[in-house]
């Protein structure tokens, strides 16, 4: 059976552009500005099987849906421009949808506390080797995510932005005048506009026109401004005018059975029958002049009850509407409007299944057909979440994540399968293992040896021979150096593979407790508590900062305490500070709990009655909200293979440790930066035969790309505006990734060539040509760069001598441009940096 490797994603992004975060370590930090919904034991010392994450840090997948008590807790609502992300590929087996706040409120003294209790459930399956014993199947569980009222609350379907700015027209003829029309002005990029019913195609360059209003007032860059309700004409198709509503309506909404559906009054979501021609106006449709066609299946909606978008061509006495594309086709773009036949059965509708049945609101749903999901996809926005407080309320917007098991974890993360061994990842070392210092006279050993135990990343820790010379590769190296700057024998680390999660220090933990109160001030918490403080005591005994040193102290006489068995008042906050000691965070986020779910135990049930029963006397107000609140939440008793006692995984560390080690994008990052470096800013020089560039982007390149890879206008403005982050998705995806250059194996190797070739559009021939010619006659030269090419350089044994044998071809090919006939040409002026480049690439440490 072939291996199962899923791929992976970050729940949120780092901004609110979507970017993602370059690391788990980066997430992580985000997420430790959070006040609640630690891992493991929450704030309250109750069990807390998942992380949260809120406003408090993330913004951006926040979605407000506009009642009185969001506006009572955030003046300005919540947009919702970027989205909680899938963490893996898979499929949604189970879910349930929100209506509305009010379908869920709690009462609370005089008031109603809102919360959604819509969650997702995914299921994943990963197999890292092809034996069956390496597989595990886990899941991925999103809860409190915004109701479907928060995203019927967003703009009319008509309302649209312009992309950037763009001429505008006092009428029809205007537009279709002669030599391109008699503008009337220019409308700023982001000027909101509601589409018309009015659409044209101007003759001379066949573009579509539409007659807007602007929804607000706007000012141009020439001081003339247009009040709101202003209707001009203005260009609208190829995506000039984008979508008004930024928020994306949850991906897997749309494959449910039956699907759910936000659309407005009077729309319908449809798909064509079978393959239609498009058309632009409506006088093109009466004229027979399509634009393209839609194939079978196409997306779209239309408002088939407007006549006003409605013509019927006498020809052949068919009826076209006006419908909004549903995805990008031809030069055309998602949001777009275009004139399609619509009558008979020519568009079915998607509002409703076959069987004419509506969509669930409120229950456990578990789907009747596979609902497919990507790592990446839209799972749905933060909800909006009040808790009771003794005399008010407190309130925030969150998301609850979990990362759920019912497999054999303890198995697992001995890595049963063997996975890995042969192409090990991390290089771990113990307490007490000898340091080397590195001199002229080679590797002497000191005194010194390791304090704790560590672990190294095999393919970023540089490597040396037995006589201390820098090796190109550390493949066989027998000193590695650690990041303080001294060297390990390889005799004293162990390489490993990363699904060796054992030896990574994933630990598992199965102490089953009476109550999910697991510190609650009286009985000392001889329960999963336990267990993580041992942990963390551990992390203590291998402390190293004198700073720290009482920590060792403090965690066993809290052991100690337990072991006791003298009850009585303690002090709450202590374990809490204890448990979630930031020093030693990587443990505890690597411990994997089994206890019983929360999601799964009634309010009936020892686990939650033990804890409500002591509310009965003290705080009966408190165990009527709870006791409401676990009626609404709990959902896992439905879901087939779901048990009581599942193992819980930090979602991000897990996660993070089980996903294929991305060396390509990690060694891209490294060297892009060396790169974006050497090209430095824009620059137009007419004797730069390369002209108009920005990072090494030529227009030329930016034409072909920005637009697909980035979604942008191609212009010389946009290119002078490129960020480095634009920059380096068209080198990713056009140079670095489609050509292989992180299969070389030596770092320093790849970077030289792939500066070259981004300098030269001829390097990977003067390349080939050298190694034709004094290393393999079988490799052909040519200007591709093939695996042929990678394994011939990567079996190279001296790949020093090979980098700078490259570096000196390279100067060779840069000084054969610089002269003519014989003659130095105006490309002499540029030598002296094309040579330092080279230079750089052999002197950059990486």
């Amino acid at each position: 059976m072939s291996a199962i490797i899923p791929k992976f994603s970050y729940p949120v992004p780092s901004n609110r552009n979507g970017h993602a975060f370059s690391s788990a370590e980066d997430l992580l930090s985000v997420l430790g500005g959070e006040s609640s919904g630690q891992y493991l034991v929450g704030s309250q010392g109750m069990w807390h099987g998942g992380i949260h994450i809120t406003d408090a840090t993330v913004t951006w997948c926040a979605l407000s849906a506009n009642t009185d008590a969001e506006q009572e807790y955030r003046r300005q609502p919540y947009l919702g421009e970027q989205f909680i992300r899938c963490m893996a590929d898979g499929e949604i087996v189970a879910y349930r949808v929100c209506k509305d706040y009010p379908s869920t409120a709690i009462p609370w003294r005089d008031e109603q506390l809102f919360f959604s209790n819509s969650f997702v459930l995914v299921k994943h399956v990963i197999q890292p080797g092809e034996d069956a014993t390496s597989g595990l199947t886990f899941y991925t569980l999103y809860m409190n995510l915004a109701p479907f009222s928060a995203y019927t609350q967003q703009g009319s379907d008509r309302e649209r932005t312009t992309k950037s700015s763009q001429r505008y027209y006092a009428s029809a003829a205007d537009v279709q005048a002669l030599n391109g029309g008699n503008a009337a002005g220019t409308l700023t990029g982001n000027t909101r506009v509601t589409l018309g019913d009015s659409i044209i195609t101007r003759p001379g360059d066949n573009r579509q026109f539409t007659e807007v209003t602007l929804t607000t007032g706007t000012t141009n860059a020439a001081g003339v401004t247009l009040a709101a309700g202003t209707t001009v004409w203005t260009v609208s198709d190829r995506g000039y005018l984008t979508s008004a509503s930024s928020v994306p309506v949850p991906s897997w909404w749309a494959t449910c059975a039956p699907p759910y559906g936000t659309q407005a009054s009077g729309i319908v979501h449809a798909k064509a029958r079978t393959n239609w021609s498009y058309y632009l106006s409506s006088d093109d449709v009466l004229q027979n002049k399509p634009e393209g066609k839609l194939v079978a299946g196409f997306p779209v909606s239309y408002e088939p009850d407007n006549t006003a978008q409605q013509v019927s061509r006498p020809a052949d006495h068919h009826t076209f509407s006006l419908v909004t594309l549903g995805r990008d086709v031809g030069q055309l773009k998602k949001g777009d409007r275009v004139w399609v036949v619509s009558d008979g059965d020519s568009l079915t509708p998607l509002t409703t299944s076959a069987s004419g049945s509506q969509p669930v609101f409120g229950g456990v749903v578990l789907p009747s057909n596979t609902v497919t999901i990507n790592a990446g996809d839209c799972i749905g926005h933060m909800g909006f979440f009040q808790l009771p407080d003794e005399n008010s309320k407190r309130s925030r917007y969150q998301v609850h994540i979990e990362c759920l098991s019912m497999d054999d974890m303890a198995k697992f993360i001995t890595n049963p399968g063997k996975v890995g061994e042969d192409a090990p990842t991390y290089l771990i070392y113990p307490t007490d293992a000898p340091l080397f210092d590195k001199s002229a006279q080679g590797m002497t050993a000191g005194s010194r040896k390791t304090q704790a135990p560590g672990t190294l990343t095999l393919s970023t820790a540089p490597g040396a021979d037995a006589q201390g010379n820098a090796l190109t590769s550390n493949k066989d190296a027998a000193f590695y150096q650690r990041p303080e700057g001294d060297w390990l024998a390889a005799a004293s680390v162990q390489k490993v593979s990363q699904y060796a999660l054992g030896e990574l220090g994933f630990v598992t933990l199965d102490k089953a407790p009476e109550s999910f109160d697991l510190i609650d001030g009286i009985k000392h918490p001889d329960n999963m508590v336990k267990g993580i403080l041992e942990q963390m005591y551990k992390g203590a005994q291998e402390e190293t900062r004198t700073s720290h040193a009482l920590n060792e102290y403090n965690y066993k006489r809290l052991l100690e305490q337990i072991d006791s068995n003298k009850d009585g008042h303690y002090s709450e906050e202590e374990y809490l500070q204890a448990i979630h000691n930031v020093s030693y965070r990587d443990r505890l986020y690597r411990i994997i709990a089994k206890h019983g779910s929360e999601w799964y135990y009634g309010k009936d049930d020892p686990l939650w009655k033990t804890y409500l029963d002591t509310l009965t006397k003290d705080a009966p107000q408190w165990k009527t909200y709870t006791e409401a609140f676990i009626d609404k939440v709990t959902w896992m008793k439905s879901v087939p293979g779901m048990g009581p006692e599942p193992w819980h995984m930090h979602p991000v560390v897990f996660l993070e440790s089980i996903k294929i080690k991305e060396r390509c994008r990690e060694l891209f990052s490294k060297i892009s930066k060396v790169i974006l470096q050497h090209e430095g800013g824009y620059v137009n020089d007419p004797n730069d035969r390369g002209g108009e560039t920005n990072m090494g982007i030529t227009i030329a390149t930016w034409r072909a790309y920005a637009p697909s890879d980035l979604g942008i206008e191609a212009t010389s403005s946009t290119l002078k505006n490129m960020t480095s982050e634009q920059a380096e998705i068209i080198y990713y995806n056009r140079y670095w990734e489609p050509k292989g250059f992180c299969k070389l194996e030596t770092t320093k190797i790849a970077l030289m060539i792939y500066d070259w070739t981004i300098t030269s559009g001829r390097a990977v021939t003067q390349i080939r040509k050298m190694l034709h010619n004094e290393h393999n006659e079988s490799l052909n030269v040519s200007n591709r760069m093939d695996d042929d090419m990678v394994h011939c350089i990567n079996a190279i044994e001296d790949q020093g001598l090979l980098l700078t044998r490259i570096a000196e071809i390279r100067k060779d090919y840069y000084r054969s441009l610089t002269t003519t006939n014989g003659e130095p040409n105006s490309q002499v002026r540029f030598l002296t940096g094309w040579l330092n480049r080279v230079d750089d690439c052999l002197r950059v440490s990486l």
